[in-house]
């Protein structure tokens, strides 16, 4: 360019006259170098990244902003992703679930065919105080005698007897079979209980004898966990509350390779089945019969 007062050539750069000082300004200035095309003042149509990939825009007539719209294709792979995302939901739960079966028959915690009858029990240890010979050194004097009894009278058993103070009533309540039961035990750890066991109509009308009744709760009570090698023994019929029972006597080998006796008495009166199950360590079961169970018995009491 030139110099507007003395005409002398300057540099497009200049900002004042070299000679004459004269404040001097280019018309235009730019950063392209020199020979570039200009920079575009807007935008070329045919660029494919113009647009945000499967948008598409309707221009209204009315000269509205337009709204963008998804295309047709995007949106049939969102529906089709949601089965895919469904399928991977099932397939971690059937994982997690293959993982959790692997567990559990590892641990043994798994129990296969027909469930027993009656409620699991829970198998009591005796404790270290009850093991033979370990506070006591009379053999047939190893535990507590009862100071007094107390009576239950339960019209939902139907029946009445006497127990230990001491000892612990669950109970009666209804069975998972709509069966009464109660749960007498010490509250000691001596490893020993005693059920009684009302049935339900329906639940009667199943056993054809006593017998029948007594092998049911054999093959219900050798499903207990902890309970191994169930053999019955002897047989017998005693009479508790004046009327004729049949008892079924067994053994079985409890936690810790203890060995237990166990008897389980059953009874019809009035077209109902009733069902006592007792055990005990074989070490003082005598002791524990004529002890706690045989005044039990002797109480024992039909309500009608």
């Amino acid at each position: 360019m030139n110099c507007p007062r003395c005409n002398t050539e300057l540099p497009d750069s200049a900002t004042f006259c070299v000679r004459c000082g004269t404040p001097v300004q280019s018309a235009r200035f730019s950063y392209l170098p020199a020979g570039a095309p200009s920079w575009p003042t807007s935008t070329p149509q045919n660029l494919s990244f113009v647009q945000e990939p499967n948008v598409v825009e309707s221009l209204p007539t009315d000269g509205s902003p337009s709204v963008p719209q998804k295309r047709a294709g995007a949106a049939k792979k969102s529906s089709l992703s949601i089965p895919v995302i469904i399928g991977l939901f099932l397939l971690s739960i059937l994982i997690g679930a293959g993982v959790t079966f692997g567990i559990l028959s590892a641990n043994g915690q798994l129990a296969f065919g027909s469930q027993p009858t009656t409620p699991p029990v829970h198998l009591p240890t005796p404790g270290a105080s009850a093991t033979p010979g370990a506070s006591s050194s009379a053999q047939g004097d190893q535990l507590p005698t009862p100071t007094s009894f107390q009576t239950i009278s339960s019209s939902d058993l139907g029946i009445s007897l006497k127990y230990p103070s001491d000892w612990q009533k669950v109970g009666p309540s209804p069975t998972q079979n709509n069966d009464i039961e109660v749960r007498l035990s010490p509250s000691q750890q001596l490893g020993m209980v005693i059920f009684i066991t009302r049935y339900s109509q329906s639940d009667s009308s199943n056993f054809t004898s006593t017998r029948a009744a007594n092998d049911s709760n054999l093959a219900a009570f050798s499903q207990v966990q902890g309970v191994t090698n169930l053999q019955p023994t002897t047989s017998s019929q005693p009479t508790i509350g004046g009327v004729r029972w049949d008892e079924q006597n067994a053994t079985f080998t409890g936690p810790n390779n203890i060995q237990y006796d166990f008897v389980t008495i059953a009874v019809q009166h009035n077209k109902t089945y009733f069902v006592m199950t007792f055990y005990s360590p074989d070490t003082y079961y005598k002791e524990a019969v004529r002890k706690y169970f045989q005044p039990m018995f002797n109480s024992f009491k039909f309500l009608s």
